[in-house]
């Protein structure tokens, strides 16, 4: 099938324009033009989950486009998010697979997760249908995304030194906490516990409606009717967890507290925006992932961003969380997300005792003591946000494995 052919087939069957083919969260443009040169990407006709948009007859055209105009791979992204082993993508890819009679091997699974590939090959391992391997690589579109945007702003955040500031920060820590998950819930249920560390900090949950006030900016561009405009409308957004940097007004808050806790997403291994709005605001941080049925041998999130180039704070952080593995529970408690107690000895337990131990001495201590810590890293976090800006590494990564698959193919 020509390219005019299948661009027909996908306007006139499912609505989807060829301007649409290349759309995705974060891919730098040297990327995008080498991705273009070997191969053709899957078109995302359903903006819900990615299995609504994998059939078979839209893989055999696909295909059939990619032999037409001469290039060997397919792509196919999740771009947005990081799950997709509960989602079956793999699976779904297969079966299509499959029934086109197409070889696995052509395909390139794209995905923010850093757990991608020990969680593919293990899943692999343990079947016994399917031959041939997916190709399977780990890019951290958000990241990137949210770079793309900060490069954007007017008035982009400047990292002030503490030596040159008219007033040093008032709070220990900040965190923004989103959706609902045990995490956030056992952590927000720890400062209703804990009022005198509330005081020690910054504290978001939008999920209980809970929002740093004015942290939202009053951008009328958001907004349907432009006369009818009310402050409530972005705090709305937010708490649809809509935030970004055109809309976030969190500056203040970064710059008046001294370090982040990053209650991450529980959908998978990655950099989300919560991991990119400290590194860009300069914040020394620690992360923690809730994820519980990934089943990997080490979280590892801490020492892929230092692959990449940046700095962590061991100074402050007992950074072997990152290191312990998250194990996946069994029994009728796999159902549920909101559970903890009931997994005493399991490994998820340590992550989550040595994080709160942690936090709870950096909380609590003596604020001219954590400024000292803090003023000693802070060419770390400057660092920090100069390979932000200029991400290079995973780019670079992901050229590489692009060459090796290329190299595979007859």
């Amino acid at each position: 099938m020509d390219e005019k052919n299948y661009f027909k087939y996908l306007k006139d069957t499912y609505g989807f324009e060829q301007s649409q083919l290349w759309e995705c969260v974060g891919v730098p443009p040297r990327l995008i033009a080498n991705l273009k040169y070997c191969g053709v990407t899957y078109p995302r006709i359903n903006d819900e989950e990615l299995t609504k948009s994998l059939n078979v007859e839209l893989l055999k055209n696909t295909y059939e486009y990619m032999k037409a105009s001469n290039k060997k791979l397919i792509f196919i992204w999740e771009d947005v998010e990081g799950y997709w082993e509960d989602f079956k993508h793999h699976e779904r890819i297969h079966e299509c697979c499959q029934q086109v009679g197409i070889s696995e091997d052509i395909i390139v699974y794209l995905n923010n997760d850093i757990s991608l590939n020990e969680r593919y090959d293990r899943w692999f391992s343990k079947q016994s249908k399917y031959k041939t391997k997916i190709n399977m690589i780990s890019f951290p579109f958000l990241m990137y995304g949210y770079v793309q945007d900060y490069g954007e702003l007017k008035y982009p955040y400047e990292i002030v030194k503490y030596k040159d500031r008219q007033k040093l920060p008032t709070k220990h820590f900040m965190t923004l906490m989103g959706r609902k998950n045990w995490f956030r819930d056992k952590f927000w249920n720890y400062f209703e516990e804990n009022k005198d560390i509330v005081n020690n900090g910054y504290i978001s949950y939008l999920h209980k409606k809970v929002t740093l006030p004015n942290s939202w900016v009053d951008n009328r561009k958001f907004a349907e009717n432009q006369k009818e405009l009310k402050s409530s409308f972005l705090k709305k957004s937010i708490l649809r967890c809509e935030s970004g940097p055109q809309m976030d007004n969190l500056n203040s808050y970064y710059q008046d507290s001294y370090f982040s806790v990053v209650p991450e997403t529980s959908n998978g291994i990655y950099a989300s925006e919560k991991t990119v709005k400290a590194l860009y605001h300069g914040h020394p941080f620690t992360i923690f992932y809730p994820a519980v049925d990934m089943n990997v041998k080490k979280i590892g999130m801490l020492q892929k961003l230092k692959d990449w180039g940046f700095e962590t704070f061991p100074e402050l952080f007992d950074e072997s969380y990152d290191n312990l593995k998250s194990s996946k529970p069994h029994g009728a408690l796999y159902k549920y997300h909101n559970w903890y107690e009931d997994l005493l000895g399991s490994e998820l337990k340590l992550r989550y005792e040595t994080f709160i131990n942690d936090f709870k001495k950096l909380a609590n201590m003596d604020i001219k003591k954590l400024h000292k810590i803090c003023e000693s890293v802070e060419d770390k976090c400057i660092h920090n946000r100069k390979i932000l800006m200029n991400l290079k590494i995973p780019m670079e990564v992901v050229l590489k494995q692009l060459n090796i698959i290329l190299s595979k193919q007859k």
